[in-house]
């Protein structure tokens, strides 16, 4: 072999072995970040957000508190990881069923069930996201965000579906704050009043509600006169 080609050679092997101490190191990430996460839950779910401390969730995950502040500086950022790693998969599949081909109805009605079905396997960490007023405060701004987040994925939904004549014309936005506020409140209930109403049943309550309300006058909205 050339002196050249064991120049290169020896750099392969340099990359090769830079790269699986790359792999292990971010698998050691995910792997310590995955045990904070469940224990920052359990300590909120406990706690609150108001009892909520770097020492406790240390504890509880089993590591030192200053191999917590390796990954989180303060409170604050430990909050705010807590509520992406719950909130991003809901993100992901609502724009998966965005850009899917499925008719407006559909997609409507998956999203829907993708949000309640969440919060039904996950009531601990979204009870303190939804319900927590101290954690509400603190993360005003992430909240603010997916609620925009949630608006423009529907009101992108609700057109199509005024384009395919399913829906009748309106003002889109503003229907999509409409269905977002019944969902949203349907999830605080499930929440605080410990429902045992079936997932399938909830998606259908709101649906209806959406598509039919509560008039009993089919095609047209009731007048003062009537």
């Amino acid at each position: 072999m050339t002196p050249r080609g064991r120049a290169n050679l020896t750099r392969c092997r340099e990359m090769s072995e830079l790269t699986l101490s790359e792999r292990r190191k971010d698998l050691l990430t995910s792997m310590m970040k995955d045990a904070i996460y469940e224990a920052a839950v359990a300590v909120l779910t406990e706690h609150g957000a108001t009892g909520v401390t770097m020492e406790r969730v240390a504890e509880k995950a089993g590591v030192a508190k200053g191999s917590l502040y390796n990954y989180f500086p303060n409170k604050l950022a430990l909050l705010q990881f807590v509520h992406e790693r719950a909130v991003e998969p809901l993100k992901q599949k609502a724009e998966a069923i965005f850009r899917s081909r499925r008719p407006a109805l559909d997609k409507i009605e998956a999203i829907i069930r993708v949000w309640f079905t969440s919060i039904d396997e996950q009531r601990g960490v979204f009870n303190f996201l939804f319900l927590d007023t101290n954690a509400r405060d603190l993360l005003k701004g992430e909240e603010a965000s997916g609620r925009a987040f949630a608006i423009e994925v529907l009101s992108a939904i609700i057109q199509q579906g005024v384009d395919e004549g399913v829906f009748r014309p309106s003002d889109a936005k503003r229907t999509a704050w409409l269905l977002f506020g019944a969902a949203r409140e349907v999830c605080d209930l499930q929440l605080t009043a410990g429902t045992d109403l079936p997932v399938p049943q909830l998606v259908e309550d709101v649906m209806n509600f959406f598509l039919h309300g509560v008039s009993s006058l089919a095609g047209r909205s009731p007048t003062k006169e009537e």
